[in-house]
C-alpha cells in the first residue's frame, strides 16, 4: 500500500493481526463528516470522556499521526520501530519483493508483512514466522468469517479449561495457537494419534513414532516447529523426499529450504545466510552434510552454529537399515545432536520392530525416549502371498490385476536393477509398457520427472510404475491401489514400508507378494556385498541383517497363518489405546478426529483361501466391495478353466 498524499487526513483504526499499514479515509466519507458539521464550524466541540476541547485528546493526536508501512501496527509490538524495518528488509529480500501468494511484484510500499501464526495466539514477529504478500492476498488473508471466529473461541476456551482439570500436569505445554498452527498447514483437525505425538514434543520430550505411511507423520514435526521461536532440522535421506516436502510448504508460504550436493557454491551460501538470519522455519538436509569428508569445513562450520528447536530425523529406520554399512553417517545422528545443542530428537518411521525401536533410540542418544506405536495394522489393505515361481505366470497375472484394477496407481518392486529390466521387457510381450524407476535411470532430471508423472505433478501421468525400494520412500502419493513385490524385501520393516505406500487415502487397496523357496539367496547375497563394502565390517550387524531376512522368509512362507496378525505382532503394537483423562478428552473434542480408513472385507490369503487361480476376482472384490462384475467373473473361469 502506498504512502497517503499529503493533506490527506488518516484514520487510525484497529487493523487485523499481521497488517502493518494505516487505513486512508474515503473522500465520500470525510464530505459526509463535513455535511453533518456544516452551520456548527462555530461551536467548539468537546470530548465526552475527558471534557477536553476535541482534536486536542491523545486519541486525536494519534488519529493525526500517518502509518506509514515501515512503522509497526503499535507500541506495544513485540518488534520496535527500528528493528521492524530491519525485519521488512530483510523479508522482503529473502522472498524477492515477490507476493508468495500470486508472485506479483508490485513497488516494495505496495507489499505487506504478513504474520502466519498471528500476534493475538501467540505468533511473534521473527522472519520464520513472516511472509511477503500484495495489497490483495493481504485483504484476502482477515476476512470477517464469524463461524471461523467462533470456532477460534472455542478452541481457545476449551486449551484453558483443559488446562485447568489436568492434574497430571502433561497439558502445561499445550499452546492456544495450536489450530492456528493447523489451519497455516491446511489441516482441520489431527488423526489420531498425532495430538498425543505433538503434545510430547511441546513438552520438550524427545520420542520414536512409529506410524503407518500416509498417516501424516510430518505434521507431527512441522506443527511444534511452528510454534516455537527457532527452526528445526530435518536430516532426510533422499533428496526427492526433501524437495518434495520443502515445494509443499512453500504452497502454505511457509519458509523453508534444503541443503543437497546438487546445489551450485552462491546459492549454498545464500541459503546457509537465511539461516543463520533466523528467516527459515525449516532446514532439510542428510546426515551427510555433518560429515568433514564429504563437506567443505565452513558449511560444518555453519550448520555447528545453528541452535535448533527440534532435530527431526525424518525415515529413522534408515539408522538401524543402514548405519552400520550402506550409510554409515546414519549411526552419528546422536553426534550430530550433540553439536547442534542437544535439542530434543523427533524421529518418525513406518517400520521398526521392538528391537529395532531400541537400536535406533540407542544410536541417537535417547535410549529411554517414549516410543508411540500405530498403523502396524493397515486394515484397508488386503494381503496376498502367491508361491508362483515362474515367471511367466507372474508376468500374465500382473497384466490381468492391472487391467482389473480401478483407477489409481500401482507399484511394482524389484529386488534388483537387472531383475526389474527384465521384468520391464516382458511385461512389455504381455501388452503392460511401464517405466522402470532406479538410482542409475538416466540423469536426476528424468528421475525427477518420472517421480513428478506418477506423483501427477507433471504430464502425461503414469499410473503405474517398476521400481526398486529407493522410489517413493516417503512420498504422499493417496491413490496407490496395488503395489506388488516381485519377492519378499530383507525385512519384515522394509515390507511394511513398502505395501503400506498403497491406500493412503483411506480407500481399499491389495498388496500382492510373490514367493519363492530360494528368495532368501539373492538378498543374503546382497547383505554380505554391502558389508563388504562398508568401511568398518561389522560382523554383528551382517548376522542382525541375516536374522531379518529370516523372520521375513518365514513370515513370507508360512500360508496357514494369516499374514496381517503376524505382522502386526512383530510390531508389538497395542490392541486397544490408553484410557484418557478428562483434560486429554477435551483437547482431542477440540483438535482431532477420527480415521478415515475404510476396513476392507478381505483379510489376507491364509483367512480368504486365496490362491493364484481366485486372487484377480478376490482383489476386485477388495476394490469394489461388491459382487464382480460378469465381464470379470468370465475372465476368471476362463484362467481358471484346466487345460485340454
Amino acid at each position: 500500500m502506498a504512502r497517503p498524499p499529503v493533506g490527506r487526513r488518516v484514520r487510525a483504526t484497529r487493523e487485523p493481526e499481521g497488517a502493518v499499514h494505516g487505513t486512508v479515509a474515503a473522500p465520500e466519507a470525510l464530505r459526509e463528516g463535513n455535511a453533518r458539521n456544516r452551520g456548527g464550524a462555530h461551536r467548539r466541540r468537546t470530548d465526552r470522556r475527558t471534557g477536553e476541547p476535541a482534536g486536542t485528546g491523545r486519541a486525536a493526536r494519534a488519529a493525526r499521526r500517518p502509518l506509514t508501512p515501515d512503522r509497526p501496527p503499535s507500541p506495544e509490538a513485540p518488534v520496535q520501530a527500528d528493528r521492524w524495518q530491519e525485519v521488512r528488509r530483510t523479508v522482503l529480500a529473502r522472498d524477492g519483493g515477490t507476493c508468495r501468494i500470486c508472485g506479483a511484484t508490485p513497488a516494495a510500499a505496495e507489499l505487506d508483512i504478513h504474520h502466519l501464526i498471528p500476534r493475538s495466539v501467540g505468533g511473534g514477529d521473527e522472519l520464520g514466522n513472516l511472509i511477503t504478500l500484495c495489497d490483495g492476498c493481504h485483504a484476502t488473508r482477515h476476512p470477517n468469517l464469524h463461524a471461523s471466529l467462533a470456532r477460534r473461541t472455542i478452541e481457545r476456551w476449551g486449551v484453558r479449561l483443559a488446562r485447568l482439570l489436568d492434574r497430571h500436569g502433561t497439558l502445561q505445554s499445550l499452546d492456544e495457537a495450536i489450530g492456528a498452527a493447523l489451519r497455516v498447514l491446511g489441516v482441520e483437525r489431527f488423526r489420531f494419534p498425532q495430538l498425543e505425538v505433538v503434545l510430547a514434543a511441546l513438552r520438550g520430550e524427545s520420542l520414536l513414532f512409529v506410524s503407518a505411511t500416509g498417516s501424516g507423520k510430518s505434521l507431527c514435526f512441522q506443527v511444534p516447529v511452528l510454534l516455537s521461536r527457532g527452526l528445526g532440522v530435518v536430516l532426510s535421506p533422499l533428496r526427492a523426499l526433501m524437495s518434495q516436502q520443502v515445494e509443499g510448504l512453500h504452497r502454505r508460504q511457509i519458509p523453508c529450504t534444503f541443503i543437497n550436493g546438487d546445489l551450485g557454491p552462491q546459492e549454498k551460501k545464500l541459503r546457509y545466510e537465511l539461516v543463520r538470519q533466523g528467516a527459515v522455519k525449516f532446514l532439510f538436509c542428510t546426515p551427510e552434510r555433518f560429515d568433514a569428508t564429504v563437506v567443505r569445513p565452513a558449511e560444518i562450520a555453519a550448520l555447528s552454529r545453528v541452535r535448533p528447536t527440534y532435530l527431526v530425523v525424518d525415515e529413522a529406520h534408515c539408522i538401524d537399515r543402514w548405519g552400520k554399512d550402506f550409510r554409515p553417517n546414519y549411526d552419528r545422528i546422536g553426534g550430530i545432536r550433540q553439536m547442534l545443542g542437544h535439542p530434543p530428537v523427533l524421529a518418525f518411521t513406518a517400520t521398526a520392530g521392538t528391537e529395532s525401536q531400541q537400536r535406533i533410540l540407542a544410536s541417537l542418544g535417547v535410549p529411554h525416549a517414549r516410543v508411540i506405536v500405530t498403523g502396524a495394522n493397515r486394515p484397508n489393505i488386503a494381503l496376498a502371498r502367491l508361491p508362483l515361481e515362474k515367471d511367466g505366470d507372474r508376468f500374465t497375472l500382473v497384466a490381468e490385476l492391472l487391467e482389473a484394477m480401478p483407477p489409481g496407481r500401482a507399484m511394482i518392486f524389484v529386488p534388483t536393477v537387472r531383475v526389474g529390466e527384465r521384468v520391464r521387457d516382458d511385461l512389455r510381450d504381455v501388452g503392460c509398457d511401464l517405466p522402470f524407476y532406479h538410482s542409475r535411470m538416466g540423469t536426476a532430471n528424468e528421475r525427477d520427472t518420472l517421480l513428478g508423472q506418477f506423483t501427477g505433478r507433471l504430464s502425461p501421468p503414469a499410473h503405474a510404475v517398476i521400481c526398486t525400494n529407493a522410489f517413493g520412500m516417503g512420498l504422499d502419493v493417496p491413490d496407490v491401489r496395488l503395489v506388488v513385490h516381485w519377492q519378499h524385501p530383507a525385512s519384515v520393516e522394509d515390507y511394511l514400508q513398502e505395501f503400506g505406500r498403497a491406500g493412503r487415502d483411506g480407500r481399499p487397496a491389495v498388496a500382492v507378494l510373490f514367493t519363492g523357496p530360494r528368495d532368501d539367496g539373492l538378498l543374503k547375497f546382497m547383505a554380505e556385498k554391502t558389508a563388504r563394502a562398508a568401511p568398518v565390517p561389522d560382523p554383528e550387524a551382517l548376522a542382525a541383517k541375516y536374522r531379518a531376512i529370516d523372520v521375513m522368509q518365514a513370515m513370507a512362507c508360512a500360508r496357514g497363518r494369516c499374514f496381517r496378525k503376524d505382522i502386526v505382532g512383530y510390531f508389538g503394537e497395542p490392541l486397544s489405546a490408553a484410557n484418557r483423562t478428562v483434560a486429554e478428552r477435551i483437547v482431542a473434542w477440540i483438535f482431532e478426529r477420527g480415521s478415515r480408513r475404510k476396513a476392507s472385507t478381505s483379510c489376507c490369503d491364509a483367512c480368504d483361501g486365496v490362491n493364484d487361480r481366485t486372487v484377480v476376482a478376490w482383489a476386485s472384490r477388495v476394490w469394489t466391495g461388491r459382487t464382480n462384475p460378469s465381464w470379470l467373473r468370465r475372465a476368471v473361469a476362463r484362467r481358471n478353466r484346466p487345460p485340454r
